[in-house]
């Protein structure tokens, strides 16, 4: 079964990697990159000799930013035509030299040092589709130094609920909400892998089980401008409309309504004694 998985999460991003980020390149999603980014730049480590991971780093985005604002990255994923779109976008900037291209399954990163990274990146909800995402955070968390942190993202359970009120009957709705998982990514049965969904207090389980102790955690987005595009199309609306996100995304009620969680962690400090 799990290779099975594997294969279907190796085949579906190989498959799509060559226009994964026309996916993505419109108003909604570069506001929502921006509300990623003003985020997690409070967790970036002070000293920019210390190493970064970008776990599931897809077409290399963040990896991209992370060297532009000094870093050494090691870039991971489980696709090799995303690794290929990630090593082609850093080669371009001239920047080869500050990243390490590493095929792995987040399941297994034994090919990385333990206790050697200051942040882990794990955006783009790449540990709610490993096949056991509590087994995922736990192989994370060996890589981080003791004070690391990980800045992470997983699809919000709740928010799933319209669209499975649209494919499906009350019964499918019902077992969906109680065990979470989806494959909604694709209907090509042979690239369906589980995608692990979590309402805001069961991500918290999640990662605080795995070992780790929670440090923030938001709505991404509340505002459902991704159905409203039309309003983020001037800079000064769009400025407005961050503001009332930014007012709202730790709300513990606003959060049901966001399509994402992101979530900050380091692990647990053991008391000395």
């Amino acid at each position: 079964m799990a290779r099975r998985n594997k294969t279907a999460v190796q085949r579906y991003h190989d498959r799509v990697a060559s226009r994964y980020d026309l996916s993505y390149d419109d108003a909604y999603w570069q506001w929502h990159d921006a509300l990623t980014w003003d985020h997690l730049k409070h967790y970036l480590p002070a000293d920019t000799n210390a190493p970064v991971l970008d776990l599931g780093c897809g077409t290399g985005k963040w990896s991209a930013k992370l060297i532009k604002s000094g870093y050494r990255v090691t870039c991971v994923d489980i696709s090799h035509a995303m690794l290929e779109r990630t090593r082609r976008r850093i080669e371009r900037m001239g920047s080869l030299d500050r990243a390490h291209i590493h095929q792995a399954d987040l399941m297994d990163l034994s090919g990385l040092p333990k206790s050697e990274f200051a942040l882990a990146l794990a955006l783009g909800d790449p540990i709610g589709c490993a096949e056991t995402p509590g087994r995922a955070l736990k192989e994370i968390r060996r890589r981080l130094l003791p004070d690391g942190v990980v800045v992470a993202t997983f699809d919000n359970r709740l928010a799933a609920i319209e669209y499975h009120l649209q494919a499906s009957d009350a019964k499918t709705l019902a077992e969906f909400l109680r065990h979470g998982r989806t494959h909604w990514l694709t209907k090509a049965r042979e690239e369906q892998f589980p995608i692990h969904t979590y309402t805001p207090s069961q991500l918290v389980s999640l990662i605080e089980r795995a070992g780790f102790e929670v440090l923030d955690l938001i709505g991404k987005t509340v505002l459902p401008l991704r159905h409203y595009r039309a309003h983020l199309m001037e800079p000064t609306q769009r400025r407005a409309m961050a503001r009332i996100e930014k007012s709202l995304c730790r709300d513990s009620a606003a959060m049901g309504r966001a399509s994402h969680l992101q979530i900050v962690a380091r692990p647990k400090r053991v008391p000395p004694g």
